[in-house]
């Protein structure tokens, strides 16, 4: 058997740019880094996946255990079909030099069902596409498919006692949409491996596709001719409103100087880009509010909550993908002591222990936090300053989350330190779940609760100055 060429990742990867298509299979090393944002994310998919396989009980599982072993999963799945087995978990398939692993394959009489598993609570046209691919290999592989299904999670259903997995998702038949997308695919297919056999790059132009429906892999690559700063440093712009402004007019000075669509919160940060400068103005309202919370006569305290999304509802009365509270540290913004830091434990629902701390916490106590608050526990929100444009760094060049904000006032980055709220979250999973290095990862949560009620401080103390 022929060494595959296209994947359903691949695959994927060319239906949003053939240049990133032929990049990741010819150049994989101009490869950006890939976020630890985006790992947690392909991690969620995992545990989702195999807790469907329980829809379909008694199931093999054929998938490689190694990526050199596709062919043995591919003759697995083979064996497993003409034996009589009723349900295959990761089915191997290939056609036309296209490889796919189906989450789940069940016999129907003479033909099969197929389900393909997703950790979303809706379908995305890119979820579409990925069917339309399955079904296609699937066809052309010589199976006969009865139907193809899409499994997702129902975002209505709330957990009471033991998940029912029949109420926690949804299967949606999608095989007339496949079925009448399949010629199509036959030549999307052709064209990807067309564009793989020449040894001339594809022509693509930079346009919005590098980040829809997902940041593109090298980004970094074919945007280094990009002259910095640019219009794609304002993150007060749209991303069509970016291109379209890159195309008519090139540099940040240019625009400003000819176009009249864009307002005066976005001139700012087009002028900050380019005097290299910081802007901080606060409105009256703003400043009324922070002089009050300033000469407040409570003792002051930094506040940073941490929460966690889980995809599958782990505790009763909550939903798929609710927002938990899990952790949380208060240090004086005097200096006169060291962060107080709780983690939960996690074994019930953390939210309800941190807010009944907290409120005891808060009665002799302003809190003032940094995005990190809740709607639960009063607290001023720093954050506010920055969303309403009233301070801004030309370091702040994408968006204006803690990680920018902590580079605008000077921060270095430290080695292997967490940073953002979705990794600190990501930890806490896998520490849920007995993580072998469970005892490092609580530590470095910890560390990112001390930075981030550190960087409350710095904030509150630039602001006051």
């Amino acid at each position: 058997m022929e060494k595959h060429i296209l994947s359903k990742t691949t695959y994927i990867k060319g239906e949003q740019c053939l240049m990133q298509l032929f990049l990741t299979k010819k150049f994989p090393k101009l490869r950006d880094r890939i976020p630890a944002e985006r790992l947690a994310i392909f991690s969620r998919g995992t545990k989702v996946g195999i807790y469907a396989q329980e829809l379909f009980l008694g199931g093999i599982d054929a998938g490689p255990k190694h990526y050199s072993q596709y062919h043995k999963a591919i003759t697995l799945t083979q064996e497993l079909m003409q034996k009589g087995q009723d349900v295959i978990y990761e089915a191997a398939f290939q056609a036309n030099k296209t490889l796919i692993l189906l989450d789940i394959l069940v016999r129907n009489g003479d033909k099969w069902d197929a389900y393909e598993v997703k950790s979303s609570i809706k379908l995305s046209d890119t979820y579409y596409k990925d069917a339309a691919l399955q079904y296609n290999v699937l066809i052309n592989s010589g199976v006969e498919i009865n139907s193809f299904s899409l499994i997702h999670i129902n975002k209505e259903y709330t957990r009471n006692g033991e998940i029912d997995k029949k109420e926690l998702f949804i299967i949606t038949d999608v095989t007339e949409n496949v079925k009448s997308e399949f010629e199509n695919v036959n030549s999307k297919i052709e064209e990807k491996l067309d564009s793989l056999n020449s040894d001339a790059a594809p022509k693509v132009t930079l346009g919005p596709q590098c980040f829809s429906p997902y940041d593109c892999d090298f980004i970094g690559h074919c945007w280094k001719n990009i002259k910095r700063p640019s219009v794609f440093d304002i993150p007060s712009l749209e991303l069509e409103q970016q291109f379209y402004l890159h195309k008519k007019y090139g540099s940040l000075s240019s625009i400003l100087e000819n176009d009249d669509s864009i307002d005066e919160y976005q001139s700012t940060e087009i002028r900050c880009q380019i005097d290299k400068q910081d802007h901080l103005e606060l409105s009256d309202d703003t400043m009324e509010g922070f002089e009050e919370l300033y000469n407040a006569e409570e003792e002051k305290y930094a506040l940073k909550i941490l929460y966690f999304i889980p995809a599958l509802p782990l505790y009763n009365n909550t939903k798929p993908y609710q927002k938990i509270a899990f952790a949380y540290a208060i240090m004086p913004l005097d200096g006169s002591s060291n962060a107080k830091i709780f983690i939960s434990n996690g074994q019930n629902n953390p939210e309800i222990e941190i807010i009944e701390k907290l409120s005891i916490e808060a009665e002799d106590k302003v809190f003032i936090n940094l995005n990190g608050g809740h709607d639960d526990i009063e607290s001023f929100d720093l954050q506010q300053i920055i969303d309403n444009g009233e301070y801004y760094s030309p370091k702040m060049q994408k968006d204006y989350n803690n990680k920018s904000l902590s580079a605008a006032l000077g921060n270095r980055p430290q080695w292997m330190a967490i940073e953002s709220d979705i990794v600190a979250a990501q930890y806490y999973d896998e520490i849920l779940r007995g993580h072998s290095k469970s005892v490092e990862k609580l530590n470095l949560i910890k560390d990112y609760l001390i930075n981030e009620v550190n960087l409350v401080k710095q904030f509150f103390d630039f602001v006051s100055q």
